[in-house]
């Protein structure tokens, strides 16, 4: 009998074995068909909106607010070439690396900002330009040079486009890696252990019941206290590996900055027409989003290319323009919302093919995109 039982228990665990690895090899695999089925049976969850030549293909939930994670990027971006244009700012100022440092918090990017040093060879220099920042921001999407530009640039300047560029549902952007400071700061105010649990459920309540101007003071306190922080002792007095866990991310994903992608399309509209900003403002623009115009594959494809993407553990973002060689303009925006595990890693992994199908895509696949979304 126990020899019946061993075996059957063994039998379980080899069937869960193949089981994870045979759902860890689907997640790998890129599938365009798979997003679209998503954003078909999940319309409350994502939010998808395609323009070519300026007629809509599809739009699904394009007025709806969704998170945008590092794809607001896109209005820091927009600033920068202003006030480059402008002459506000010298794109080509040299700044301490040690600045941007200030920023930059360990484990809570994916390695982006560490990516960017090494692969441009920053690590071993003492000075990086404006220019090449905003680039980092953009191509790598490191939230410390993010975080930094909205201290040169000036929040308050940034916030402004939202006006400029008719963006009513837009919300007002602030210092989200700050954010992730707020519990500490919130227990250290009310004197909550952050260690405890008991605590730490107080905490995250009273983070939950946080008005969005309470909450972006917040933020802005924090940002202040970062950018102060040459020595990094603030950063070390938090400590934020001890205590950050998947609650707290939650919550921080939850209060993110939300647009929609109706107002991401007009963005992306006026870059790809060239007729909204200045020559001088384009310039700067197609210089830091037009980073994917760096690999060859897509200088054979594309006239222009640019954009950018965001995640995090539950969000999904991207919204990106492209002129190909005969002429042809495509602006795509989707947004995703309430991912969780294997979801956020297919949709992640097949986000590069889906974009390309559609920036790339021919009247049968115009065809393919109605039909699915068809009434």
């Amino acid at each position: 009998m126990i020899i019946y039982i061993t075996i059957f228990i063994v039998l379980i665990f080899l069937l869960l074995a193949i089981g994870f690895f045979l759902l860890r090899q689907w997640t790998k695999k890129p599938d365009v068909d798979y997003v679209l089925k998503f954003i078909a049976k999940n319309p409350e969850r994502a939010s998808l909106f395609i323009k070519k030549n300026g007629h809509n293909i599809v739009r699904v939930q394009s007025d709806q607010l969704f998170p945008l994670a590092s794809t607001v990027k896109i209005i820091i971006a927009i600033e920068f070439a202003q006030q480059a244009a402008n002459k506000d700012i010298n794109p080509a100022e040299k700044i301490n690396i040690e600045d941007l440092s200030r920023f930059y918090i360990p484990g809570t990017d994916g390695g982006a900002h560490e990516a960017w040093l090494n692969e441009y060879g920053l690590i071993n220099k003492q000075t990086v330009t404006l220019r090449e920042i905003a680039k980092g921001m953009m191509s790598h999407s490191s939230n410390a040079n993010t975080e930094f530009l909205m201290m040169h640039l000036g929040l308050d300047k940034i916030n402004a486009n939202l006006e400029k560029l008719l963006l009513t549902g837009h919300e007002q952007i602030y210092p989200f890696v700050s954010a992730l400071f707020i519990p500490y700061e919130i227990a250290k105010q009310k004197r909550f252990n952050i260690h405890d649990k008991k605590d730490v459920k107080k905490i995250m309540e009273y983070m939950e019941n946080m008005s969005e101007t309470a909450y972006i003071e917040e933020t802005i306190k924090i940002h202040n206290k970062l950018s102060q922080d040459f020595a990094g002792k603030y950063k070390d007095q938090v400590n934020i590996k001890s205590w950050y866990n998947n609650a707290f991310d939650r919550l921080v994903s939850e209060r993110f900055v939300r647009s929609t992608t109706a107002e991401y399309i007009l963005i992306l509209q006026r870059m790809n027409e060239e007729i909204y900003f200045s020559k001088d403002v384009r310039d700067y623009l197609q210089m830091i989003m037009e980073w994917p115009m760096n690999r060859g594959k897509n200088q054979k494809r594309f006239k222009r290319l640019g954009g950018k993407g965001g995640s995090t553990a539950y969000i999904l973002t991207y919204a990106f323009y492209a002129e190909d060689k005969l002429g042809n303009k495509t602006e795509l925006a989707a947004f995703f919302n309430d991912v969780y595990g294997y979801e956020t890693i297919k949709l992640s992994n097949s986000s590069s093919d889906f974009q390309l199908a559609v920036l790339t895509g021919d009247a049968k696949w115009e065809r393919k995109i109605k039909n699915f979304f068809a009434p």
